[in-house]
């Protein structure tokens, strides 16, 4: 057989993780893990999206056939907002890089995020590449932890909006009770900073825990913080 598909998720939700391929989809004659695939997260330049370069490097003996799905995936709904699927041949040797886009995630969140999102790689070296999708039975596998996040970060936000109304009550800036308003604001935001903290806390070790027991294929690059 001249087909192999392989799926790879790369960087779990921290940036700087490995790369990690998993073995290819079904067992084929050709094997193409002479061909490397990564992806380079790029300078920050832009509030409205994050961007990154997917890259493969042919390191076989001849030329391949390539072919991606990309999976744009909504950080809050989870939902698959826009499928890619950029194809091409590449010479022995020779690198090719695909550039991606991340978008802020819509809506107000309370912590909005840039998109995340997953990819697949086939080759083939006589015929067009054949590639499928992973992110529905990805995010299936994902479901529980999802909802944890998803509870943390409704919590988070109650917090912050009753230190936000806390502020406004005791901290007035007018009137005949006004006062120093930055140095009251100050000091109760100080005695509410370790309960904010472990809010933050629960959320990346939540999100590190992701990358430690999902499968490598189900990895998913993206969703940072805007604010970041």
């Amino acid at each position: 057989m001249n087909q192999a598909v392989r799926t790879f998720m790369i960087a779990a939700l921290l940036c700087g993780t490995p790369v990690i391929t998993a073995p290819p989809a079904q067992a084929e004659e050709v094997d193409f893990s002479c061909v490397r695939e990564w992806v380079r997260p790029k300078t920050q330049l832009y509030e409205s999206y994050k961007e990154y370069d997917v890259i493969l490097h042919n390191q076989c003996p001849g030329a391949v056939y390539w072919k991606m799905c990309i999976e744009r995936i909504d950080p809050w709904t989870r939902e698959v907002v826009e499928v890619h699927t950029p194809a091409g041949y590449l010479d022995a040797e020779k690198k090719s890089r695909v550039n991606l886009q991340m978008k802020r995630g819509g809506g107000e969140r309370f912590r909005n995020r840039f998109q995340e999102f997953y990819v697949s790689v086939g080759y083939g070296i006589r015929t067009a590449a054949q590639v499928d999708c992973a992110a529905s039975r990805c995010e299936s596998r994902n479901a529980g932890i999802l909802k944890e996040l998803r509870a943390n970060e409704d919590a988070w936000a109650r917090a912050e909006a009753a230190l936000a109304e806390r502020i406004e009550r005791e901290c007035p800036d007018s009137g005949w009770d006004s006062i120093d308003r930055d140095a009251c604001s100050a000091e109760i935001r100080e005695a509410a900073r370790e309960e904010l903290a472990r809010y933050g806390q629960t959320d990346q070790e939540l999100r590190d825990s992701v990358a430690a027991v999902i499968p490598e294929y189900c990895r998913v690059q993206g969703g940072h913080l805007v604010t970041d």
